[in-house]
């Protein structure tokens, strides 16, 4: 028996069907911080303020005496009137003034509009990212004032741990230092207090 071919019959074609378009979730965006400006003012006002009226008193009470000793022991604290032209442990103290004068400065304005940019670049909820700036800014305020107006700085605070003498150092130089050490914080130490309680949340939820 011969078996008869049947001619191919086409396939019917299959409606196409639309594209469908992934819809992933776009997260949530930090909202903008307008007042973080009034933060930065009053913080760096406050600071300015505190720092410039510690001087005058320097200035005019301490100036005379030169030295007061409010703690002896193995750690020494004395108010100690110090007129520095250089920074810290005395960098560029002895270089000519022609070139001190404008470098400090130059430096001092270069530090403050940098803070102004990253507070520029805050965002809501970066509340101890924005004390730590302001508190940098405070601080350069302060010190920009008196080499302005004496072409030094004023210093008073004389800490002695032993045999170990700090460089003395101002009411600026506390709140530039508080604020570094907040930077350093949010930084590294809170991303890693997060990543602890994210780890511990997940393990229990695991479990």
């Amino acid at each position: 028996m011969t078996e008869q071919l049947q001619p191919d019959q086409p396939e019917p074609e299959q409606p196409e069907q639309p594209e469908q378009h992934e819809q992933h979730e776009q997260p949530e965006q930090p909202r903008p911080w307008p007042a973080r400006w009034i933060y930065l003012l009053l913080i760096t006002v406050a600071v300015g303020a505190l720092d410039q009226a510690s001087k005058q008193w320097a200035q005019h009470d301490l100036q005379p005496v030169r030295q007061q000793r409010v703690l002896q022991g193995y750690v020494k604290f004395n108010l100690t009137y110090v007129r520095n032209p250089g920074a810290a442990w005395g960098f560029l103290a002895q270089s000519d003034e022609s070139f001190r004068r404008p470098f400090f400065l130059v430096i001092s304005c270069v530090a403050m509009v940098f803070i102004l940019y990253l507070f520029l670049r805050l965002l809501r909820g970066q509340v101890l990212l924005m004390v730590a700036l302001a508190l940098v800014m405070g601080g350069a305020v302060g010190n920009f004032i008196d080499r302005i107006r004496y072409n030094y700085v004023v210093d008073f605070l004389d800490f002695r741990v032993g045999g170990f003498k700090w460089p003395t150092f101002n009411v600026a130089d506390v709140a530039i230092t508080v604020g570094v050490i907040f930077l350093f914080a949010e930084m590294f130490l809170l991303p890693w207090v997060r990543r602890r309680a994210q780890d511990k949340a997940t393990s229990e939820e695991g479990s």
